[in-house]
């Protein structure tokens, strides 16, 4: 390199510290799952204690540790490929066929679909009220 423009040493260095940014920019975080809310639109979505009596109104003897479960794979398993989508954004039937295909994208074996689906829905109830 001793011969090299300066240009292409600067532009090898400006390449690789390009590259180190993306992927860590697209490396998922290995702490437990408790430490991966990383974004605003998440953490408002967190499931609180008021979000159990509306689910136990559709799915009797569900726990807030059920919510939480469903909104961890939601926020872990959802967000690999884009960002978070607001429940509130799409009627129950839109979520039906949302959930229908992106469960199999991510590979959602049927407790964590059932879990996911069950915690979306409670969200969006909780956020637009009942029979919107």
């Amino acid at each position: 390199m001793k011969n090299t423009p300066s240009f292409f040493k600067n532009y090898n260095i400006i390449l690789l510290l390009s590259s180190i940014t993306i992927v860590a920019a697209c490396s998922k975080s290995t702490h437990p799952v408790s430490y991966v809310t990383s974004s605003l639109s998440m953490s408002v979505l967190a499931p609180v204690e008021a979000d159990v009596a509306i689910a136990r109104a559709h799915w009797p003897g569900t726990t807030f540790d059920r919510l939480n479960q469903g909104y961890y794979i939601y926020d872990d398993k959802c967000t690999d490929c884009h960002e978070a989508k607001m429940p509130q954004d799409f009627t129950v039937n839109e979520w039906n066929v949302i959930m229908h295909k992106m469960g199999h994208k991510a590979k959602l074996d049927s407790n964590q679909y059932k879990e996911v689906f069950h915690y979306i829905l409670t969200k969006r109830e909780a956020i637009i009220g009942t029979g919107k």
